[in-house]
């Protein structure tokens, strides 16, 4: 594996100061808009030796690509080669053009980022902070192509049936023993088991007092509702388009769509430009860009579910919409996960929340294939009417000859697992049950785990802000919030030079404690903010600072504390000695509580915000400095 962004984060600005930034940004831009032509003629006419070539003696390239620091280096990476005396660069007929395309993804993207004035810190500060590693070049054991190419069984002519065996056949790349060892490297498996860990211990406590009358929820399940928070939250970004590379918005206009080798192409336009959008199939490629729509996100979370040895198959609706099911071993049973709307176990909320009209829904893993229409519906009846696409005998007898295919290298044990499990979800499939509440509503099925998982209950995490030595030295803590990238960061600030000191990952990590609280995604408005539950009359969040063991004591504070709301909504804050004495000054500690409650109708929880700011802003709207003496 090759760290790809190391490369091309190399060859970006570095000045401070106003004037030589400004130069050396446009000068950036305009190199990286040359490669990326260049790139792209590649991709598009991969053998036309013209556009293999980079000639050193053209103006251009000499004057305006190769003058950038770092340049050559990124060729040598993405596999030009300039021989000995050569005035030129040239891409080997062998190279691999998806290492071509994953730099032109890379390149397109963080210039797009330094156009909109969205650019994410150094590459420096991020592997040192980061709980996910940057993105990699990923080579797995085999190309794509030969993963997913199987014989054929179907002696069919009906697209649809035939259909059904090509989405079987394109599961089997999860299966790649590389691949799986790479994407074990990037799940932080240590902290999601002890979250988990942590939530399950809650579970005992709650059931053992008698507070909650629900079983006692498996560790293995709870990972899993980890997992896909963390895949949502962290790890996956949704793309409605790529942002246009003059203006940053991503609203343009889709022209046409294309192909690239195997790779379909949404071509866009905005300010006389146009962007590619680019809906990989490949896994190895998805591990790189983690961006997507719901096609992408079941793909990329299928394959991470299948790197923690889950059962898992990737669920494909005719309504246009792709999710996951997991086999939960302590239930018996498989459970739906959304992992593009970061919901478990609730599958009656596409008929119900989303009012899709549900016909046909098709399971698919390593060893078996399932129409599991009927999990996702509560009207049978009404469904059997609207199935015309196939003879309902017909799809039995290619569901069956599909599953002998994907079996035939099991073991007699695994068979036998496999039919039992299979005439129990056919038992379970036939049963009708009426929506819950918060399917109704398209949300998640509030079950025990999924609760916890949201936060609902009071989470202590015992977090309290104590000076670092820095802070000490210079008797200043200062501490911001980003909800747009759920971080939190401890600085100094210097003549007006911010160094991040620390930084935590995700809201929860540097609080005190909180109740009914979550961090709320709008994905349509690009949107992020904390607010209640759903559901719920009330929430609270705590922060806590303590200065005693240092001796020290507060001689000044100022504190950015954004709040929003709607009709009748409340936020109530406070800022609290936490020693006893009347005021914050010369206290030894305090603590600032958020309060929210009010709000009418369904969406009450949404009336109260905190924190509320576009994905893509560099603000923080939680920002406290403290001066002590």
């Amino acid at each position: 594996m090759v760290d790809i962004n190391l490369e091309v984060h190399l060859i970006e600005p570095t000045a401070t100061r106003s004037t030589e930034e400004q130069r050396q940004r446009d000068a950036y831009l305009e190199a990286v808009r040359i490669l990326l032509v260049l790139l792209e003629n590649v991709l598009s006419q991969p053998k036309n030796a013209k556009f293999r070539t980079i000639r050193l003696d053209n103006k251009t390239i000499k004057e305006k690509l190769l003058s950038l620091p770092g340049c050559e280096r990124l060729l040598d990476a993405i596999g030009f080669v300039r021989a000995p005396g050569s005035n030129a660069f040239t891409l080997p007929s062998e190279a691999s053009l998806q290492q071509v395309q994953r730099y032109r993804d890379a390149l397109s993207e963080r210039r797009s980022a330094w156009v909109s004035g969205a650019v994410p810190k150094s590459l420096p500060q991020q592997a040192a902070t980061s709980n996910t590693p940057s993105p990699l070049f990923i080579k797995p054991s085999v190309e794509y192509r030969q993963r997913i190419a199987f014989p054929r069984v179907l002696r069919t002519s009906n697209n649809f049936l035939q259909s059904l065996e090509l989405y079987s056949d394109a599961v089997m790349q999860y299966e790649d023993e590389l691949l799986l060892a790479t994407g074990r490297t990037l799940i932080p498996i240590d902290e999601l088991t002890s979250k988990a860990s942590e939530k399950l211990m809650d579970a005992q406590e709650r059931i053992a007092s008698g507070a909650c009358p629900e079983k006692e929820p498996c560790i293995r399940d709870l990972l899993l509702v980890e997992l896909v928070n963390w895949f949502n939250t962290e790890f996956f970004e949704w793309v409605n388009n790529i942002p246009c590379r003059v203006c940053g918005s991503d609203e343009s206009k889709l022209r046409r769509t294309e192909r690239v080798g195997d790779v379909r192409v949404e071509v866009t336009v905005c300010c006389g430009q146009e962007s590619k959008f680019y809906r990989y199939n490949d896994i190895s490629q998805l591990l790189v860009s983690r961006k997507g729509r719901c096609g992408e996100f079941a793909n990329c979370f299928t394959f991470m579910c299948r790197c923690l040895d889950y059962d898992a198959r990737i669920v494909h609706s005719h309504f246009d919409h792709v999710w996951t099911e997991v086999y939960s071993e302590a239930q018996m049973r498989w459970l739906h996960v959304d992992p593009s709307d970061n919901v478990v176990d609730s599958p009656l909320m596409y008929q119900h929340g989303w009012k899709r009209n549900i016909d046909y829904i098709l399971a698919y893993s390593r060893d078996d294939i399932q129409d599991v229409t009927w999990r996702y519906t509560n009207d049978h009846q009404k469904i059997r009417h609207l199935r015309r696409l196939c003879d309902e005998k017909e799809l039995v007898k290619t569901l069956d000859e599909i599953r002998i295919k994907r079996r035939r290298n099991c073991t007699p044990e695994r068979q036998k697992v496999l039919s039992q499990r299979n005439l129990y979800e056919i038992i379970a499939l036939t049963l009708e049950r009426p929506p819950t509440e918060n399917e109704l509503k398209g949300r998640s099925s509030g079950s025990l785990s999924w609760r916890q998982s949201r936060g609902e209950h009071t989470f202590t995490n015992i977090f309290v802000f104590t000076p670092m030595e820095t802070e000490l030295h210079n008797r200043k803590l200062n501490v911001r919030y980003s909800c747009a990238t759920d971080t939190y960061e401890r600085y100094s600030r210097v003549e007006g030079n911010v160094t991040v000191l620390d930084t935590y990952k995700t809201w929860q990590r540097a609080q005190f404690s909180s109740k009914n609280i979550l961090r709320k995604v709008e994905r349509d408005w690009k949107m992020a903010y904390l607010a209640r539950l759903e559901d719920t009359a009330c929430g609270e969040i705590v922060w806590k600072f303590d200065f005693s063991k240092a001796n020290l004591k507060v001689k000044s504070y100022k504190l950015v504390f954004e709040t929003k709301t709607f009709g009748e909504g409340k936020v109530d804050v406070a800022v609290e000695p936490i020693d006893g004495t009347a005021s914050i000054e010369n206290s030894s500690g305090f603590q600032i509580v958020a309060k929210l409650s009010g709000g009418k109708g369904d969406v009450a929880w949404q009336h109260t915000q905190l924190f509320r700011q576009g994905l893509n802003s560099r603000d923080y709207p939680f920002d406290l400095q403290v001066e002590l003496h």
